[in-house]
């Protein structure tokens, strides 16, 4: 539910205005003086929303009209200082009312809750609109329906013109003046003023509404202004309130991106400090670095010059130590050399002995094999010996599984030739077979080669 915003701006004087308005009557009003709100069945304090109480407010007005003054020419050509007439405009007013009732915002939460809205969002307008000549703002609660009243005083202004804190005034007096300047009749100008007068309230409503009523869920003008009927204006109120709740969360998520920038800001602004305070550490220890370093290079050209002396005599001294050690070098190298090619025939030496050995046994298990002295196992998988002696070395050279063979061979050989052999032939091959490998057995050493 909502309905259309409510606006109004006005300045008062001390003397009252034709409808008994003043300073006091307006404050006194405000602060719910009984002679001034008998128009209210049951009158309550108001609640301080921001700033001064109407009393406060008071006090701080007269204070400035006070000490105010105004220049004013003499017929001499002089100038003279003149107290604030009654008559001027010294104190300037906003009002502002919710659409709903008072008891329907008391009545229900949800009203409550964007009627609190309301106000917030009036007060930041208030704030940026007139900045810090707004001193008070004060909420009534015991009339049809809820309102605030905004003090604003003229700061800063020794004339204390209150009409010149209104927008609308400054755009009526800018007119005015320059419709003279172009030579405009008098009655003209102030035609002029008044349409920029009005011209310039509409647009201060129309902000008032993007910054307060849209968001608020309310309207820009009523049903009536705009003779709409029952069902349009409420689709009017509809729309309203939907366009607000949609601003609301474009607001939240704004502040919190506001948050998360602020933060942001916070951050760098503690790393622009660090990063001066490392600069300014850094300088300084360039500063001492530059001392050292020139102290530094002092002494190195001392130590540079005791230094040259003695380079030329370690030169010759490690050139005699280079010359000497490069001798024995090469005395150890001839050496190496010498030793490494005895290590080399020894090698060939034993290389050529294990061979030999290996043929030798080998030969005598053949031999073996033609005597029956060496046969396999019954699985024949496996040689026996009869000669243990044999058996040990084939065993510690590791060469079974390599002769095996030809043990297989020589003795399927010598299997199908006893065949075909009379038993004196076969005694005669075995022998001759046997000292054709007796001499592997026992070869005739040739020394050790070169």
């Amino acid at each position: 539910m909502s309905g259309p915003q409510f606006l109004h701006i006005q300045s008062y004087s001390r003397k009252a205005n034709k409808i008994g308005q003043s300073v006091q009557q307006i404050l006194d009003e405000a602060g719910r003086a009984p002679e001034f709100c008998q128009h209210v069945e049951n009158p309550e304090p108001p609640n301080l929303i921001y700033g001064l109480s109407p009393q406060q407010v008071r006090e701080k007005h007269d204070a400035i009209v006070e000490s105010g003054y105004v220049e004013v020419a003499l017929k001499d050509g002089t100038s003279a200082r003149r107290g604030i007439r009654k008559d001027r405009h010294t104190l300037l007013t906003a009002v502002a009312s919710y659409p709903l009732l008072t008891k329907q915002v008391a009545a229900e939460s949800a009203y409550r809750e964007a009627y609190a809205h309301w106000i917030e969002l009036n007060v930041c307008w208030l704030k940026e609109t007139f900045g810090d000549r707004l001193i008070s703002v004060v909420e009534h609660v015991d009339e049809e329906h809820p309102h605030i009243h905004a003090f604003i005083l003229p700061f800063d202004d020794p004339s204390c013109s209150a009409r010149h804190l209104n927008p609308a005034w400054n755009a009526k007096q800018d007119a005015e003046a320059s419709a003279r300047e172009n030579g405009k009749p008098a009655k003209e100008a102030v035609k002029l003023g008044n349409l920029a007068y009005r011209a310039r309230g509409r647009e201060l409503q129309d902000q008032y509404f993007a910054e307060v009523g849209l968001p608020a869920g309310l309207t820009r003008v009523g049903p009536k202004r705009e003779r709409l009927s029952r069902e349009q204006w409420k689709q009017r109120k509809e729309q309203a309130r939907r366009d607000a709740a949609q601003i609301r969360q474009m607001t939240e998520r704004i502040e919190q991106i506001a948050d998360i920038e602020a933060q942001l800001d916070a951050d760098a602004d503690r790393r622009a400090k660090e990063i001066v305070r490392k600069l300014d550490a850094a300088e300084a220890l360039f500063a001492e670095a530059l001392s050292a370093q020139s102290q530094a290079e002092e002494e190195a050209q001392e130590v540079r010059a005791r230094t040259n002396e003695t380079v030329a005599a370690m030169k010759q001294e490690v050139q005699a130590k280079l010359d000497t050690e490069a001798k024995r070098l090469e005395r150890r190298a001839a050496e190496i050399q010498s030793e490494r090619s005895a290590l080399e025939r020894e090698r060939r030496e034993v290389l050529r002995n294990t061979v030999l050995h290996v043929a030798a046994i080998t030969a005598r298990v053949l031999v073996g094999v033609l005597t029956g002295s060496v046969r396999f196992d019954g699985r024949k998988s496996k040689l026996c010996f009869e000669d243990p002696e044999l058996g040990r070395e084939v065993q510690k050279l590791e060469i079974a599984p390599i002769i095996q063979n030809a043990v297989v061979v020589v003795s399927r050989v010598w299997s199908r030739l006893t065949q075909f052999l009379p038993s004196e032939e076969i005694i005669s091959e075995r022998d001759r077979q046997s000292r054709t490998l007796s001499s592997v057995v026992r070869p005739v050493s040739k020394g050790i080669e070169p």
